[in-house]
Order: structure tokens, then sequence, then C-alpha cells
């Protein structure tokens, strides 16, 4: 069974949007620091729907995919983030997990 920092690098890279959400739970907090430097503003999501929604305009408009991902360990992975053109080396860090796998509260930093 994969861990749950490779499902969430899998589903960034294939641009699954439901996918995303479903690794959270219903009130998980999706917190972005990495969009700082570029023409965007940090971004906080709060539950799995809001999640799953932003990601899916994200995605179908283009404005954000990961390249080169490399899981560090069991929480945490880096990747090249673009953000609309503007490129970002992140590490993704899962702050809190469930005991069945689903995240709690994930945060991206600049690397």
């Amino acid at each position: 069974m994969m861990k749950t920092i490779e499902q969430f690098v899998e589903v960034i890279e294939n641009k699954d949007y439901e996918g995303l959400g479903e690794l959270f739970t219903p009130d998980g907090h999706y917190c972005d620091y990495c969009a700082n430097g570029t023409p965007q503003h940090e971004y906080h999501l709060y539950g799995k729907e809001a999640i799953s929604m932003f990601f899916r305009n994200k995605f179908l408009f283009c404005q954000y995919s990961i390249m080169q991902p490399a899981i560090l360990n069991d929480r945490q992975a880096e990747f090249i983030a673009c953000f609309g053109g503007y490129y970002v080396m992140a590490i993704v860090s899962l702050q809190q997990i469930t005991a069945d796998g689903h995240i709690r509260r994930l945060t991206v930093r600049p690397k």
C-alpha cells in the first residue's frame, strides 16, 4: 500500500483534484507558502471539498503543476512547483495525519 506522501505526490502529478480532496479529512487544512514571490498570495484551504475545488480550477487553467518530485521520508517530499509560469523549489510536509492515513494538516514551503 502506498504511503500518504506517495499518494499526495501521485495525485498532484496526475492533476487529480478529486483524489487530492479524498486524501484529506473533512476539516483538513492545506497551507501553501510557496506562492509568495510569485504574483499570487499564499493560500490556506480548509476542508476536502474546498481543496478539491481549488485544485480543480488550478489544474483546469494550467495554473499549478509539479516537476521532479522526490520522496524524502514518510511525511515529506520535495518538488519544483509551477505557479502559472513561476517556478519554486518546494518542500511539502504532512504535519498531521489520522490513524487511517488521511491528512489533517499539510504545508508547502519554499525550500
